[in-house]
């Protein structure tokens, strides 16, 4: 202190005013970076996560559909349904449960269905993408709870916690036998279940539909035969099944 005292005595009016300016120039420049690095720090997160919810998008090549789309999307006897099965308006989704995307949209294809359990049909169908070490494995553990009647507990299950198992690099089975214990399958047909040729022949099946139609990645959403673009969020969505019900009634 006693020297900064003794150098604003040497130094003249002139200089110290000087001196002052050069340090408001100097905190103006920090501001101004640290001002840069944070937009740019936000932009890059954005970027992230928009890279990681359109992260299924283009593994496949698109392709034509080969065999007429209403064909390809008329309800089978064993696809997954939930809501009214026999609704006139139908909202089938092709997806991966490994896909962030298809993670983000969950709780809103819930809560939609939901709400529109008497109106709308909802259909889920397999769409495992190459690249996703537990596409395939979380897709059987999926079809195989449907076999002891607990398709949707371990649909809901696998999705809601993705964050635990989406990143391995390599496939994890123990994660799943772990979440069919938790909704209290039996074990022993579990296990056979998931191994079987029938539940890999299942997904397939699916996977090549979906091939038909052109998908090229997930989800992939087809409003009463027509494929549309995904919606931004809940208010989106229900706005446009709700013109889909409104149409239905002229």
């Amino acid at each position: 202190m006693e020297l900064n005292e003794q150098n604003n005595q040497i130094l003249t009016k002139r200089e110290r005013k000087e001196l002052w300016r050069q340090e408001k120039a100097r905190e103006k420049q920090v501001s101004q970076h640290s001002s840069v690095v944070k937009k740019w720090t936000k932009r890059l997160a954005m970027i992230l996560v928009i890279a990681g919810a359109i992260g299924g998008l283009f593994w496949y090549g698109a392709t034509r559909p080969t065999v007429p789309t209403s064909e390809l999307l008329t309800v089978a006897s064993d696809d997954w349904v939930k809501g009214n099965r026999e609704g006139t308006i139908t909202l089938v989704e092709y997806l991966d449960f490994e896909c962030e995307a298809c993670g983000a949209y969950y709780p809103v294809i819930k809560r939609l269905s939901e709400e529109y359990k008497d109106r709308v049909k909802f259909i889920v169908r397999y769409f495992p993408l190459p690249g996703h070490k537990n596409s395939m494995t979380s897709a059987s553990a999926v079809e195989a709870a449907g076999k002891q009647g607990k398709y949707w507990e371990m649909h809901d299950i696998v999705f809601e916690n993705q964050r635990d198992w989406g990143e391995k690099q390599a496939p994890d089975p123990k994660i799943f036998e772990n979440y069919a214990r938790q909704i209290g399958l039996d074990m022993d047909r579990y296990s056979k279940d998931i191994a079987s040729q029938e539940v890999k022949d299942r997904i397939e099946r699916d996977r090549e539909t979906g091939q038909k139609l052109g998908i090229t990645g997930t989800p992939t959403f087809f409003l009463n035969g027509e494929k549309i673009q995904n919606p931004r969020g809940y208010e989106d969505f229900k706005i446009l099944l709700q013109e889909a019900i409104n149409k239905n009634k002229q």
